[in-house]
């Protein structure tokens, strides 16, 4: 039971070693979990997006210049997120110094509220963050200096990112105590900033009770600091605000799926267009920053990678269900509550000791203990998350794989429950027949067209589609389990600057159709890793990314977080029909509709095993994107089926989730 709870695990005969290296590996692709301060920001963001009809105005067709169409529409989002800032007493922010508001410094420090300042000379650099996929364990040299301290506005806490540099430019800056204006930036300085330059300049000199108890530390540039009203500045010198907020907002979809389902779209579009250069141009800046990734935390600012070679980490970040995953039975709470202390019991100790290891490095008050504490905390909570969401994404999955094994004889068939296919003709006839008419009038009559879903378009005997399905559910879990990296990567490829986007028509209205390479070189490893352990593959080995049937990344990443979600009602109701006919009226029904629960499972099961791969949808067949879209294709025709009114006694209500 103890092996089947733990992270990402394949067998029995898995090893702790192994495991400890894939949390490694996860922990190159995990971003770090928000803290109180950045999940008031996300939500200033998803007021943002929830109010903006940026892809309304520009994924359209119009004579109007689609670069200035783009431009007004990411300087009005930019204008509606500095407003809920301000009305969210978020007005008084801090910059770093650097060009435009920009800062290529002090990026965890933004990120993360820190009053880490290191003792030690040779470790006076806090890491440039980002790690946007797959940050290399290895620690870097030492680099300039780059100290963090923290203040409060409002009795709101932010950062303070104070960068050593030789060069500075345009923006309100206090050196070591002093105020100097250099630019266009003059505007700033009013009455209304001397309450936060004042405060500021206590902070630098270590004066401020808020800052913690850091201590000055010495250096041979002065360090300079901007501060400044948000809503007095330009959208330019407020670039490291929007870069921030944007980031978190990744950072959080990444970290939870199933949230952000109708905005996160909006964000990445936003992002895509202001990466273009004519865009960048007219803006002024970049809205795109790294994301802040578990590993880069713990090697480049706590500087404690061995934490990532603890065995104790497998205890610390193992996933604990209450339902044994090859029985769907609920494990006794006497069993949970021990794995529960097991895992509190490794979590504590890797955060005691990891926290006192990191504080060396900063000094001996115990503000900077509390601090290293709370930050080891959140990263193993943070890796604890991904498992969480990689074993129930591939837990409905394996249970799918186990339904399908233990029902089903892969050499010989149930008469009744047959798997063989056979594709009807009438489809192409008829699409052949009104080929000069548009198909969509035709749809709701169930005569085909592009969307056609009236039978399957595939020819298989019961042991070619047997193993046709047993090869989909097992690279589904394998996409399911490096489904952290395969969000990093598309976040790579929708911002690419080296791969632009056109806009198409589809055949489902108009796309951004763009090459993703990095998702396709993983998503390639993953097929290739598939067929070594499966043996001859049955069905095409096509991964359509960048083209009419997946246009671009998000649709990709999309399309492949809805496994989990039409999967589990199937497995929820076939392991509640026992339960379900233990009522005398239910348990009567079932047995005049189908004889037995027997026979009402195995409906069930081989109608799912049969036409939810069975090549129909859109862009349907056996390539590899296909038999995802007959899986999704067969939820939509779920309300015809028999056994559909037993269904919705089980408490089934849909497969689309909650789109918050």
């Amino acid at each position: 039971l103890h092996s089947s709870t733990m992270t990402m695990t394949q067998g029995s005969t898995t090893t702790r070693e192994q495991k400890l290296k894939r949390i490694r590996t996860l922990a190159e692709y995990t971003p770090l979990r928000l803290n109180e301060r950045e999940r008031s920001l996300l939500a200033v963001l998803e007021s943002t997006l929830s109010v903006s009809e940026y892809t309304d105005n520009i994924d359209i067709s119009s004579r109007r210049n689609k670069a200035r169409r783009i431009l007004d529409g990411l300087l009005e989002a930019c204008a509606i997120s500095t407003g809920l800032a301000v009305v969210a007493n978020r007005n008084e922010y801090k910059f770093s110094s650097g060009k435009n508001g920009a800062s290529s410094k002090g990026l965890l420090s933004k990120i993360t509220p820190s009053v880490f300042k290191k003792k030690k000379s040779h470790a006076g650099g806090i890491g440039d963050g980002g790690g946007g996929g797959g940050s290399k364990l290895k620690k870097k040299p030492p680099t300039s200096a780059n100290v963090a301290t923290e203040s409060e506005d409002d009795g709101t806490s932010v950062s303070v990112a104070t960068s050593v540099s030789s060069s500075f430019n345009g923006d309100l800056m206090v050196a070591n105590g002093s105020a100097s204006v250099n630019g266009r930036n003059h505007r700033d300085v009013d009455s209304g900033e001397s309450s936060s330059l004042e405060n500021s300049s206590k902070l630098i000199n270590g004066n401020n009770n808020s800052g913690a108890g850091c201590k000055s530390r010495n250096t041979s540039s002065s360090s300079t600091y901007t501060v400044a009203n948000i809503a007095r500045r330009s959208p330019e010198d407020n670039a490291e605000f929007f870069q921030e907020i944007f980031e978190i907002g990744r950072r959080n979809k990444v970290l939870n799926p199933a949230k952000m389902r109708s905005t996160y779209g909006k964000l990445m579009y936003m992002l895509q267009d202001s990466q273009s250069s004519n865009v960048a141009k007219g803006l002024g800046f970049s809205m795109h920053k790294e994301m802040l990734m578990v590993a880069s935390f713990l090697v480049d600012e706590l500087e404690i990678e061995e934490l990532l070679y603890d065995d104790r980490l497998v205890d610390a970040t193992m996933y604990i269900s209450d339902v044994d995953e090859n029985t769907g039975l609920k494990i006794s709470r006497e069993v949970v509550q021990d794995l529960v202390h097991l895992k509190q019991e490794a979590t504590n100790a890797l955060v005691e000791e990891y926290a006192r290891k990191a504080s060396s490095f900063y000094g001996d008050e115990k503000v900077h203990l509390d601090r290293c504490t709370e930050e080891v905390s959140r990263s193993i909570s943070s890796l604890a998350d991904a498992v969480a969401v990689i074993e129930t994404s591939v837990a409905p999955i394996r249970r799918m794989i186990l339904f399908l094994e233990t029902n089903f004889d892969k050499t010989k068939s149930e008469k009744e429950f047959s798997l063989t296919l056979s594709a009807t003709s009438y489809i192409s006839q008829a699409r052949s027949a009104l080929s000069s008419y548009s198909y969509t009038g035709m749809n709701r009559f169930g005569f085909g067209g592009s969307g056609d879903s009236s039978g399957p378009t595939l020819s298989h005997s019961h042991p070619t589609q047997y193993m046709f399905v047993w090869q989909s559910l097992k690279l589904w879990c394998k996409v399911q389990e490096n489904m952290h990296k395969l969000w990093v990567c598309a976040d790579e490829d929708l911002l690419s600057t080296q791969h632009g986007y056109q806009l198409w028509n589809t055949g489902q209205g108009l796309n951004r159709v763009q090459s993703c390479p990095r998702v396709s070189r993983v998503m390639h490893e993953l097929l290739s890793q598939t067929k070594q352990e499966t043996g001859a593959w049955v069905g095409l080995s096509v991964v359509h990314l960048g083209d009419r049937d997946v246009p671009n990344a998000l649709i990709f990443i999309d399309k492949y977080t809805q496994i989990p979600r039409f999967l589990q009602p199937i497995v929820k109701f076939i392991d509640s029909i026992p339960e379900l006919c233990s009522d005398e009226n239910i348990a009567a029904y079932v047995s005049n509709e189908f004889g037995s629960e027997r026979n009402l499972k195995m409906q069930v099961l081989s109608d799912y095993f049969k036409h939810g791969f069975d090549g129909s949808g859109d862009d349907g067949g056996s390539c590899i994107d296909g038999r995802l879209t007959s899986s999704w294709n067969w939820t939509s025709r779920i309300a015809k089926q028999k056994y559909y009114n037993i269904l919705m006694m089980s408490g089934f209500q849909g497969f689309d989730g909650d789109f918050k």
